[in-house]
């Protein structure tokens, strides 16, 4: 199904992104990896090579619509279309929300939110242009359900990136795009973020294939933290017995 279909990869160097790469290579996909460091994602992009697979690596900062918006026409240069995008690059800081600096907030919001809304303004319509079915996975966190001290950039940028997935979904629907939007939700995944992590990259990469394939909208990748998730929803549905009419 995948076969011969083309994909870009933020934050691919590493990580959940590399894992994601390395399947969608392994299923056949022609591919574009981008990350902040230019030389980590060619050296990358020179693994996954060896599958067999086209791949292309190219230096990308998300927090430039420009230098996104170039990549989404590189893609469609090198490739003659686009059926996947996945927007994963992220960063991580840790403080109370009144103590960090503005610096702090905006370093956080412009990498994992903005950089999926750069995202989908410039490879949403190269999708739609190229015409046949497509995806796009926005990677949130389990922090956009289940949200904890000390990480107030990071949690506030995860509510907004699923917040988007939904508005996007509902977007295209509504001009019957036949366009996938997944909202990805890892937990305690082993990274570079999260050195002490107890899941391995590859179990998201799993999940997020399979939801491309199966049009999940929510994608989560282990049960961490389970029972407080459904604590929160259930409290949120409940609030509205609570509702004071006049």
């Amino acid at each position: 199904m995948l076969k011969e279909r083309v994909a870009v990869v933020t934050g691919a160097a590493s990580g959940i992104g590399l894992a994601i790469s390395e399947r969608l290579a392994g299923a056949g996909v022609r591919l574009v990896m981008t990350d902040l460091d230019g030389q980590a994602v060619e050296d990358a992009a020179a693994a996954v090579r060896k599958r067999g697979c086209e791949v292309e690596a190219v230096p990308l900062d998300v927090r430039d619509p420009d230098a996104v918006e170039r990549v989404a026409e590189l893609v469609v240069h090198r490739f003659g279309g686009l059926h996947i995008a996945v927007n994963n690059a992220g960063i991580v800081n840790r403080g109370t929300a009144w103590e960090l600096s503005l610096d702090d907030w905006h370093r956080v919001m412009n990498v994992n939110l903005w950089g999926v809304i750069h995202g989908v303004r410039s490879f949403v319509p190269r999708i739609l242009a190229t015409g046949d079915d497509g995806h796009v996975v926005n990677v949130a966190s389990m922090a956009a359900v289940h949200p904890q001290e000390r990480l107030g950039p990071y949690t506030v940028a995860k509510h907004g990136v699923l917040g988007l997935s939904d508005v996007l979904r509902a977007d295209l629907a509504a001009v019957d795009a036949p366009i996938g939007v997944s909202v990805v939700f890892p937990g305690r995944i082993r990274t570079a973020m999260n050195p002490v992590g107890s899941v391995e990259p590859h179990a998201v990469a799993n999940n997020v294939l399979d939801a491309i394939a199966r049009r999940r909208p929510y994608v989560f990748t282990d049960d961490h933290a389970a029972g407080a998730v459904d604590e929160r929803l259930k409290a949120i549905l409940s609030a509205r017995t609570d509702v004071i009419a006049e």
